[in-house]
């Protein structure tokens, strides 16, 4: 979609148990994301871009000039937060990476990095291996414990935008950046 005006960097604007983001990306367009603190249910197609425009009435103008230039309740996808957490990895000489193996929350914004990271681990595994089964071996032990810390922290994320939005609010102007930085700290070193 579009940019709105003075949006040069990736921004959240923050509510009673959501959020909406922008990010900016090639030609002038911006990603936007929204994300709503409650239980699954089914959101039916027709009307979807109204009740979005609804929820996040209130919100600042970027946000409200995001959803403006939005035409139809075709462009907003909504679906749950799905996660899978699969045990094995790997069966015989067949190994799953990405997403297939490990999916969580999208609140670190590390889906396709943990992806890339599974593949180049995996590729240095497999270089000096006797056997692929040894190589999935070690690629499994490698990658587990950054995996599981990504959807930890995912995990905390999410819990934090269910806090009451006064305390929360007030601690992210103050700290933000820095729990941020601290936040993303350890995936700086090679996986």
């Amino acid at each position: 979609m579009m940019r709105p005006a003075n949006l040069s960097d990736l921004r959240f604007f923050f509510g009673d148990q959501c959020f909406f983001g922008l990010c900016p990306v090639g030609g002038g367009r911006t990603y936007g994301f929204g994300h709503v603190a409650v239980p699954h249910f089914r959101d039916d197609v027709r009307g979807r871009l109204a009740r979005l425009r609804q929820r996040f009435d209130g919100f600042a103008e970027p946000v409200q000039q995001f959803l403006a230039a939005l035409d139809c309740d075709e462009q907003v996808h909504c679906s749950t937060v799905e996660w899978v957490d699969q045990e094995e990895w790997h069966r015989g000489r067949v190994v799953l990476v990405g997403d297939a193996a490990h999916a969580s929350s999208p609140m670190m914004g590390q889906g396709g990095a943990m992806a890339v990271e599974d593949a180049y681990v995996l590729s240095e595994c497999l270089r000096p291996a006797d056997t692929i089964e040894a190589a999935l071996d070690q690629y499994v032990t490698r990658r587990k414990p950054r995996v599981r810390w990504v959807q930890q922290e995912s995990l905390s994320v999410s819990k934090i935008i269910g806090l009451p939005s006064e305390p929360r609010d007030a601690a992210l102007r103050t700290r933000g950046e820095e729990m941020f930085r601290h936040r993303f700290q350890p995936l700086i070193a090679l996986p």
